[in-house]
């Protein structure tokens, strides 16, 4: 079966980050959320436009003045095989990375030693990845200086993910009070989850669909 090919929307203008406050009508907080995703990450095969420099500057100087929050909002309304769905997953990760990097390295360093950890992923192929530039790199998206393949840093970050479902550390506990405790980290099943759609969200980017 043949997969739609989805419409090519308008790069987001101006005014239209205005939306990113508290913006209430479904449909423009939907359209924000997308041409948000589509300033911060290129296009394969150019499906669609790139930003001019100064609607991704007022975007970059609008994280930069208020923060990210506002925009996660926005991202974590849409679906997990859109390309804003996948960044809020990714935004996700970064923050509780950001707060917790000695646990998590030491998670990841555990789930690379974990007798169980050829259940998750393939052990020689998860020897081979680079954590801390991996992190790095990761920590560019919100920045604006993401520049590498989307589809390759997204297989390499579930290949990640996978290695830290492997630890044997305890999870950390549903906490309604802790916005960090949510469906990405507190479970080893939920980071394997989490690992499938961004590996699905890989293979739409190169197909032109993760709209």
């Amino acid at each position: 079966m043949n997969a739609k090919k989805p419409r090519r929307p308008a790069i987001i203008e101006p005014e239209t980050l205005e939306y990113l406050e508290g913006e209430e009508d479904p449909a423009l907080s939907s359209e924000s959320a997308h041409t948000s995703a589509r300033i911060l990450i290129s296009a394969p095969r150019g499906e669609w436009s790139d930003p001019d420099p100064e609607t991704k500057e007022r975007l970059l100087n609008f994280l930069s003045t208020h923060g990210v929050d506002d925009l996660a909002e926005l991202w974590s309304r849409s679906p997990a095989e859109t390309l804003p769905g996948t960044l809020w997953r990714l935004l996700l990760i970064d923050e509780w990375m950001k707060r917790f990097p000695e646990g998590v390295a030491r998670r990841f360093q555990q789930g690379l030693t974990s007798p169980n950890l050829s259940k998750f992923i393939d052990v020689e192929g998860a020897h081979t990845l680079d954590f801390s530039g991996w992190r790095k790199r990761l920590g560019t998206i919100m920045t604006g200086e993401f520049k590498e393949d989307f589809a390759d840093f997204l297989e390499e970050s579930q290949a990640i993910l996978r290695v830290l479902a492997a630890s044997e550390e305890i999870w950390m506990k549903e906490d309604p009070t802790n916005p960090l405790a949510n469906e990405v980290t507190v479970r080893d099943d939920a980071l394997l989850n989490t690992a499938q759609e961004l590996f699905k969200s890989a293979s739409l980017y190169r197909e032109g669909l993760l709209n």
